[in-house]
């Protein structure tokens, strides 16, 4: 049987914008930005939604710092990625800069991500460190998961028999 499709909810519905806020937020943890975004494209008036928003933050459901804490221990777990890319990543995600920065600096280390960038490097090079080619997909490869150019070049002399003689 086909399914039915609801009506849309009235743009004004405070009550609709927060149960559609609630079922996003039960699918994932979502940043104020996010969920903005989400409910106007819904339909529904910015003070409504701001107003929901605003609701869920008092009782914590929507905690900037938090959601973007958890994201970025989620890519850390993952393993590989460098502070360009999560600081990219929470930009996306509509996280403010400040807290942004804030979240790095207390997650991310400059040592620890260069030994995340060595690991991910000597991982991929198995074999061929002498090889141009393999060592240019290296860095193309620890460029594109967000490590900065003082930790991809720290890593490439690391790597590469050339740089030891």
């Amino acid at each position: 049987m086909a399914r039915r499709r609801a009506s849309a909810p009235s743009p004004e519905d405070a009550e609709a914008a927060r149960e559609r806020s609630l079922r996003l937020l039960a699918a994932r943890s979502r940043s104020a930005a996010e969920l903005r975004d989400r409910l106007r494209r819904a339909g529904f008036l910015p003070d409504v939604v701001a107003g929901v928003i605003a609701d869920l933050a008092r009782v914590g459901l929507v905690d900037d710092l938090e959601f973007a804490r958890s994201w970025v221990a989620s890519r850390q777990a993952a393993g590989g990625v460098g502070k360009q890319k999560l600081r990219w990543g929470l930009r996306r995600k509509g996280v403010a800069n400040e807290l942004i920065e804030r979240v790095l600096s207390e997650a991310v280390d400059d040592e620890t991500e260069a030994e995340q960038a060595l690991a991910l490097a000597r991982r991929r090079l198995r074999e061929g460190a002498d090889d141009p080619k393999a060592l240019a997909r290296v860095r193309r490869l620890l460029v594109g998961r967000g490590f900065g150019f003082d930790i991809v070049e720290g890593v490439m002399r690391r790597i590469s028999p050339q740089a030891e003689q």
